[in-house]
């Protein structure tokens, strides 16, 4: 049976540090628990981790992968106990080379716990197989090079996928040190991958463009559908039930929302989302509209970047002018989206726009920057202005707020869309994945 090897190596790493999934996360669990279910004769899908400093593989759990959607709290334990002992197989020369400061915790967890189970060893896989990494191959210094000797020794199908470019294209939006790694990675595996899959064709596009400019071979590249069935349409878990508003008023309540209608702006706190602008928008509005102006809610975890920018929104929440609610469950950020009026989204580029995406799933309306992949997002629901233009982000505040009609007849053609049902799927995303395989 030829079988799909889904790498979930970075998101191991992920997990053993942080709680809650960001937009890259998400779509690696959603394309991965859908590829497995759907797998069936002659394809099957196996969930594989690199040992770190080596070129051997681990088999997970793919319960593990599916518990993501269902209890997040115990399938991040089991992930991170999982971390550890992918450290503790690993080869002790290798982890010396190897190893970053991150790792240190969990290699001392793993030598501790010399009961633990150990993760199976993967079966060699040959010319008849895929290995997929699903985009996020920046957690380990050698892990390109590792592919590609699998792929050398084996003969095995490489298929890589591209969320975007933008760690590549501007250092400037990525933490110190970041982008070096994640293009040193990419250049060093892109001769070698016989199939890309990218999250938009804005992307696919300058892949090509970057792939032609290093020599790289050409290869196929295919934009995956990004589903929409992941997030609850709007009214099946609020309705019209007394019972079911208290519940997400409770919830707001908790994080600090008032009662006043609130605009939402869902994202990391990072110079790429651009939250500086957008703080400097509702100021001025504010300043000319004094109670007309809806509150302003901040969904996201800081991520990296201005200084600054992080005193303004603390300061901001001490006064009052601003709600910011971090670490988020799922349910909790879906009581969010009901209540908004609307939703902002001012980044300067974003690979598709994972967050416009949910917001019109939800049925709200939103307001988004153009840049890059959000009008392939957001289709012809969202309302867009252009992107670092802080007068167009203005005016298109200004517009929603003074006129209630535009964003009332913008959440009507967002249901009537939501009811149609016409919409890709996760299971597409799985169905075009497992499509590649030789």
């Amino acid at each position: 049976m030829a079988r799909l090897l889904y790498d979930l190596t970075g998101l191991l790493h992920w997990y053993a540090y942080f709680r809650r999934p960001a937009g890259v996360q998400r779509v690696i669990e959603k394309v991965g628990a859908c590829a497995a279910l759907q797998a069936a004769a002659p394809t099957s899908v196996e969930f594989v981790v690199r040992l770190l400093g080596s070129d051997g593989f681990r088999r997970l759990d793919p319960a593990r992968l599916v518990e993501l959607g269902d209890d997040r709290a115990p399938a991040v334990a089991h992930l991170r106990r999982s971390f550890a002992q992918s450290l503790r197989a690993a080869p002790l020369a290798g982890l010396v080379a190897e190893a970053r400061y991150f790792h240190l915790p969990y290699l001392a967890l793993g030598l501790l716990r010399t009961g633990s189970p150990r993760l199976p060893e993967v079966e060699p896989p040959g010319r008849h197989d895929a290995y997929f990494n699903p985009g996020d191959l920046w957690w380990q210094k050698g892990y390109a090079a590792a592919l590609g000797g699998l792929k050398r020794r084996t003969g095995v199908r490489l298929v890589q996928m591209i969320h975007d470019l933008y760690v590549d294209q501007r250092p400037d939006w990525s933490p110190p040190g970041f982008s070096a790694v994640f293009s040193r990675q990419l250049r060093q595996i892109a001769p070698e991958v016989d199939h890309w899959l990218t999250s938009s064709n804005f992307v696919k596009a300058e892949l090509a463009r970057r792939l032609q400019e290093w020599s790289v071979p050409e290869r196929p590249i295919t934009a995956i559908p990004m589903g929409w069935d992941s997030f609850a349409p709007a009214g099946d878990s609020s309705g019209d039930s007394a019972g079911a508003c208290h519940a997400d008023r409770a919830i707001l309540a908790r994080h600090g929302v008032g009662r006043r209608p609130y605009m939402l702006f869902v994202g990391t706190i990072e110079p790429r989302k651009n939250v500086g602008a957008l703080l400097d928008a509702v100021d001025a509005l504010r300043a000319e509209r004094a109670e007309r102006m809806p509150d302003l809610v901040l969904v996201g975890s800081y991520g990296w970047g201005d200084a600054g920018l992080r005193r303004r929104l603390e300061e901001g929440v001490k006064t009052g002018r601003l709600v910011w609610a971090r670490n988020l469950g799922d349910g909790e950020l879906a009581a969010f989206y009901r209540g908004a009026s609307f939703t902002v989204m001012p980044s300067l580029g974003e690979g598709w726009g994972l967050a416009v995406q949910e917001s019109l799933a939800h049925g709200v309306p939103c307001l988004a920057s153009s840049g890059g992949a959000t009008r392939e997002a957001g289709r012809d629901l969202a309302t867009y202005f252009e992107p670092g233009r802080p007068d167009a982000l203005a005016a298109a505040l200004a517009g929603w707020i003074d006129d209630a009609a535009l964003p009332a007849a913008a959440r009507a053609r967002i249901g009537a869309a939501l009811k149609a049902g016409e919409l890709p799927t996760w299971n597409d995303a799985g169905r075009l994945l497992l499509s590649l395989m030789p």
